[in-house]
């Protein structure tokens, strides 16, 4: 099994802002929230679902505690998640890589 030398030398991740340094700290951020997610996903296994709470990643329980309390919130908060996802889905990409 030949692997060739050159595949070694293409970056891990593309490149998403032409400034390196905001490249590096979106990056940054987006290994940490990757991080914790894979720590709440293990504690809620162990523990507790309701740690996947997307209130309660969001600290939004922290002003309004009962959001990150009780099943219907549990749902609701993944239904502002998907709606948050369409949103940037839908505004923020493009279908055509013309634009890339």
């Amino acid at each position: 099994m030949n692997i060739p030398l050159n595949d070694f030398k293409r970056p891990l991740m593309n490149k998403l802002f032409s400034n390196r340094y905001v490249d590096a700290l979106v990056k940054t951020i987006f290994i940490f929230g990757i991080t914790h997610l894979l720590i709440l996903a293990f504690i809620a296994f162990r523990e507790n679902v309701h740690v996947l709470n997307a209130f309660n990643i969001l600290n939004l329980d922290t002003f309004l505690p009962d959001l990150g309390q009780g099943s219907a919130n549990f749902v609701l908060s993944y239904g502002m998640v998907l709606g948050v996802y369409s949103l940037v889905f839908f505004s923020l990409t493009s279908r055509d890589k013309k634009n890339r």
